[in-house]
């Protein structure tokens, strides 16, 4: 019997519909790149989790109303089958290159090496590209059978990966990111898509020049000057209209350049956002928080009005200096989150120099005007 571990459900049930890949399916759902992810006894872990991804889910304005206890529920269904490894002889990870499985992963190595040793086999299947797939941002771009057929490919996952993958996840929910750094300086034995996720793990602390996250930083750029070509979205939208999923009379040619020349809709920022990623992270839930972190600051850097019911995004006059360098997050507003087990504010700010390709810790107030 296999446990099959996945990044998500869209991965998950492609695997549940596969005729020849059998086994029972374990959904990881998480975005660990945000949030307090600390070194708690699970119970206080999944309390904090619970509480962050439930502002999350209200504050990204999610469309479905999603209790806490559901969430919670969740992560105890997680520990009830991790606990049960005994009765499978072979588990299969799969899981993608970008920060947001790599992250996954990581944790996926600790919690299994808590709950039993020895462990059944470990196989992992990691991929960053696909032959047949010419914008590959996950799993969900494949069919059936091209898991099938990576399912055939699966690698082992030996000891010294295990345990590398377990002093990784300990480092990265230490209260300090020191001990990550020194780990994400050079390539990681095992791991050949780990040291980039963490670099653009370590690009989400504020910019030493501007204060701002890399995604803050891209989603100005997004409405400072909008795209001249969408191709993965392009590419998508003709793949919909060949399967019939789109409006009826509307087009993917209409549909494409409504979006592109169009006011700066979510839609526009997000697919936008995306291809400014060289590995995509963030689904729509999350750019959407960061939005609104962007727009709710004291001092906000953009803004956002309704037109023909719809949301439509600019800079002010904050955002657009900010993007010359010309003012500093933390100076117009209050930092107070979290990456990884580091907590960030004002008066303790891990920063980001890409410069040097480092953090340094900074002390600063926000000011008063």
């Amino acid at each position: 019997m296999r446990l099959h571990i996945t990044n998500g459900d869209c991965a998950g049930e492609m695997l549940k519909s596969s005729s020849s890949i059998e086994g029972d399916v374990l959904c990881w759902r998480d975005l660990l790149h945000d949030g307090p992810v600390q070194a708690l006894p699970y119970r206080e872990y999944v309390a904090k989790r619970v509480e962050y991804l439930s502002t999350l889910l209200r504050e990204g304005e999610c469309s479905e109303v999603i209790p806490m206890q559901k969430i919670e529920s969740d992560f105890i269904e997680r520990d009830l089958i991790l606990s049960s490894l005994s009765t499978y002889n072979e588990i299969v990870l799969w899981f993608e290159h970008d920060l947001y499985d790599q992250l996954q992963l990581l944790e996926v190595c600790q919690r299994l090496s808590e709950k039993q040793k020895p462990l059944p086999d470990i196989s992992l299947v990691s991929i960053d590209s696909h032959s047949e797939v010419p914008f590959f941002h996950g799993f969900g771009n494949l069919t059936i059978p091209m898991m099938e057929k990576l399912f055939l490919q699966r690698q082992q996952l030996s000891q010294a990966q295990l345990k590398i993958g377990c002093e990784l996840w300990a480092s990265f929910v230490a209260d300090s990111p020191e001990q990550l750094a020194a780990f994400a300086r050079d390539e990681i034995a095992g791991w050949p898509f780990m040291a980039q996720a963490l670099s653009r793990f370590f690009s989400e602390f504020p910019d030493v020049n501007t204060g701002l996250t890399l995604t803050q930083t891209y989603l100005l750029l997004t409405l400072l000057k909008a795209p001249e070509e969408l191709p993965a979205l392009e590419y998508n939208l003709k793949l919909a209209e060949q399967a019939n999923a789109l409006p009826e009379d509307i087009t993917a040619e209409q549909r494409y350049y409504e979006i592109l020349i169009g006011p700066a809709t979510f839609k526009r920022i997000f697919n936008h956002l995306q291809q400014l990623e060289t590995a995509p992270f963030m689904g729509d839930l999350s750019v959407r928080y960061e939005l609104n972190r962007l727009i709710n600051a004291a001092v906000p850097y953009v803004s956002v009005m309704q037109i023909d019911g719809e949301s439509v995004y600019s800079l002010t006059h904050a955002g657009a200096e900010a993007i010359q360098g010309l003012r500093q997050w933390q100076q117009d507003n209050e930092i107070d989150y979290w990456r990884g087990g580091v907590h960030l504010t004002n008066s303790s700010l891990w920063m980001w120099s890409e410069e040097e390709k480092k953090l340094l810790l900074h002390n600063c107030c926000v000011s008063e005007s």
